[in-house]
């Protein structure tokens, strides 16, 4: 006669926890990637972070530097003069962007620099309107076109120009984060919400 049975067996609960552990580790890396919004955000705060710190760098050496973007390649990359009467002369070398000492984090055409993170791309996604004050009429509405540059006071030049370097996600259109520089060298980066920007 059999009796009843209460319980699991132990090769029963084993099989169990194996199964939950496989479902779990395909769940939660996917549970903790942050959203297309946010992963924009994050690189906007993190490209205000390195102009900021290029900036501090040109003041440091008294030195002008040049922050070129590449668009197509979604990259961007400092270059700081390095010419023994500090001319301003750049001419864009691998000698230069050492010399910035901006951490590079991947390469273009053998040049060193920063590689957006994966799926940001430089664009204005649905933005129709820049932040307060800016454009949203290309990815990058800078004064010289695809970069910019700080004198060795930290100043943008031209003085008094400025502008805008948008992000967007490749996924997510509706994902847009912007970069505002202003002739006075200050960062701020915005989000694109519901059709307006915020801080």
């Amino acid at each position: 006669m059999l009796r009843n049975r209460h319980g699991f067996s132990l090769v029963e609960a084993i099989v169990v926890m194996l199964l939950i552990a496989v479902v779990a580790s395909v769940a939660v890396p996917r549970a903790l990637k942050p959203s297309p919004a946010r992963q924009v955000e994050l690189a906007a705060r993190a490209l205000a972070r390195d102009l900021e710190l290029l900036r501090m760098r040109a003041i440091a050496a008294k030195r002008q530097v040049r922050v070129r973007f590449y668009a197509a390649e979604r990259f961007y990359s400092a270059f700081m003069d390095t010419t023994a009467l500090r001319t301003g002369a750049i001419a864009e070398t691998g000698g230069e962007v050492e010399a910035s000492r901006l951490l590079a984090r991947g390469s273009s055409g053998g040049v060193p620099g920063v590689q957006l993170p994966r799926g940001i791309e430089f664009g204005t996604g649905i933005a129709t309107v820049g932040p307060p004050g800016y454009e949203a009429s290309g990815p990058l509405v800078l004064a010289d076109g695809d970069y910019v540059e700080f004198d060795s006071r930290g100043m943008v030049v031209p003085p008094g120009s400025g502008g805008v370097i948008y992000l967007t996600h490749e996924e997510l259109t509706s994902a847009v984060a912007a970069v505002t520089i202003t002739g006075a060298s200050a960062f701020r980066a915005w989000v694109f919400r519901g059709g307006e920007w915020t801080k």
